[in-house]
């Protein structure tokens, strides 16, 4: 990957217009949805007490951010685990490669369990975030909340999250800013934080900085 961002004058012609969109995704089957539906009332700020679950669960531990990718876990499926205290897992990428942009190969889609759709039909980024909301909800019961906040003005998307509430603890599956390609695409992602029983969600402008 490179490691400048995407410089683009918007007088200019687009250099990369003819780029093909890909959608990389790792499912998120039945028995993985239940393991991490049952973490979910997990204190994540418990490193030992996080990391035991991870491994009775059959997941690879690689410790304290040791990982390639700085990862603390990788799931059978090719999931990649991160977090200091909380329990993130991206399961979906949207992007597209070029050698002078932000992802320059298609690195996702060569991972083992990862596979990439290539100029993917309209709606595969969204049809895999509401694929793994119906894992969830047939374990957990429909989502405790579903919100889509308004678009914002330093950012051209309008995300929707669809969260349960575990005891102290909140479960979420939403879209957001990939951290790899320097915040220029979407990742979709399922996340466990901390939020006490009696504290109210943040307001729907302020989830895409609650929600990492």
């Amino acid at each position: 990957m490179s490691e400048e961002p995407l410089d683009i004058d918007e007088d200019d012609e687009d250099p990369y217009e003819d780029d093909p969109w890909i959608v990389a995704t790792c499912p998120v089957g039945p028995e993985l949805a239940a393991q991490i539906a049952g973490m979910a009332e997990l204190d994540w700020e418990d490193f030992d007490a996080s990391r035991q679950a991870m491994i009775d669960a059959g997941w690879r531990s690689t410790g304290d951010y040791l990982g390639e990718l700085d990862q603390k876990a990788n799931t059978p499926a090719g999931h990649f685990v991160y977090g200091d205290d909380c329990f993130a897992m991206p399961f979906a990428y949207e992007y597209f490669t070029h050698p002078d942009g932000a992802i320059t190969e298609d690195f996702w889609g060569t991972l083992p369990g990862w596979q990439s759709i290539v100029d993917p039909p309209v709606g595969t980024f969204d049809a895999q975030l509401d694929a793994v909301v119906d894992q969830f909800t047939a374990i957990l019961g429909p989502p405790d909340h579903d919100i889509t906040h308004d678009r914002r003005p330093e950012l051209n998307y309008q995300w929707r999250y669809r969260i349960w509430r575990r005891g102290g603890n909140v479960l979420v599956v939403a879209p957001g800013l990939d951290g790899f390609s320097y915040s220029q695409f979407e990742h979709a992602f399922i996340q466990i934080r901390p939020l006490p029983v009696d504290a109210p969600l943040p307001p729907a402008t302020e989830l895409p900085n609650f929600f990492w």
